[in-house]
This record gives C-alpha cells, sequence and structure tokens, in this order.
C-alpha cells in the first residue's frame, strides 16, 4: 500500500488535512485502508460515530472496485475540510458502460447481491459516481460532520 499524508491550505482560516493511498485491487488489501482512513479521521478529530459510518460507504465502494473494475491500482484520496470528510475511491478499469440512474432503486429484500448502489448514500450522506467509459469510474462520497475536527497545526 502506498501511502502519503500531507497537509496543504485551504485559506487563512482553515486546513486541508489529505490522505491519499495507493493499493492492488484485492479484497485483502481494503482492510488496510478502512484501518489507515479510521485512524486518519481520528488523528484529526473526526467523530468516531462519522468514521464508522463513512467507512461501511468505503468498504462497499472498495469491494466493487476491487470485483468489477478490471484495474490494475484503486486510489483512494480523503480529504478532512471544514464540517465535512471527503473520500474519493477511483480505478482506471472498464468504467459504466451505461450511465447509472439518478435514482437508484432498491433491490429485492431476498437478493444476495446489488444492494452497493443504494448503500452508498445512505452511509456516507452524500454520493456522486464519475463514470469515464473505457478510463475506469470515480466514485467521491462524504459526510458532514457532526463535531467539526480541530484544525491541526503545521
Amino acid at each position: 500500500m502506498n501511502l502519503d499524508t500531507t497537509r496543504k491550505p485551504k485559506d487563512d482560516f482553515a486546513s486541508t488535512r489529505l490522505l491519499r493511498l495507493r493499493i492492488p485491487p484485492s479484497p485483502r488489501h481494503t482492510r488496510d485502508v478502512r484501518e489507515a482512513l479510521a485512524a486518519f479521521g481520528a488523528m484529526h478529530g473526526v467523530s468516531a460515530l462519522d468514521v464508522e459510518t463513512l467507512l461501511c460507504a468505503v468498504g462497499e465502494a472498495l469491494a466493487n472496485a476491487v470485483e468489477h473494475a478490471g484495474s490494475d491500482e484503486i486510489e483512494v484520496e480523503c480529504r478532512i475540510l471544514a464540517g465535512r470528510i471527503d473520500v474519493t475511491i477511483a480505478d482506471s478499469g472498464r468504467g459504466f458502460p451505461n450511465a447509472p440512474t439518478a435514482a437508484v432503486p432498491r433491490p429485492d429484500g431476498l437478493a444476495g447481491r446489488g444492494r452497493g448502489l443504494p448503500i452508498l448514500p445512505r452511509c456516507a450522506g452524500y454520493m456522486e459516481l464519475r463514470r469515464r467509459p473505457g478510463r475506469g469510474t470515480a466514485v467521491v462520497m462524504g459526510r458532514y460532520l457532526h463535531a467539526s475536527p480541530t484544525v491541526a497545526r503545521p
């Protein structure tokens, strides 16, 4: 797992905290990502509730990228901004051949598959699919924080 943790100034009043990860598309590496995101959130004062709820969506998006993308690498980026936490999971695989519908229907309650997309916005709070047919997919998601993290000083 390739790890890059940086701080970049956003403006005079706050800073953006950034974590970038690159992993091979293997289920065994998704746990490492979840652990890194949990530690990163805790290090910057994000509540356990916000982190754990977002990690539910992150785990699902990672599982989808591992299973469906056909990519050599998955990139994960987490940003903590004033009042919110954003996560982007991107691959360079096949991408969605057709645009997903704006309102994702709920799957049959007895279905064993197809629950991923409806779960993401429920756990994340907000989500956007960015499709690039033949060039991959990015899932951008995040949560508005219950309590703003304290701004870490360099």
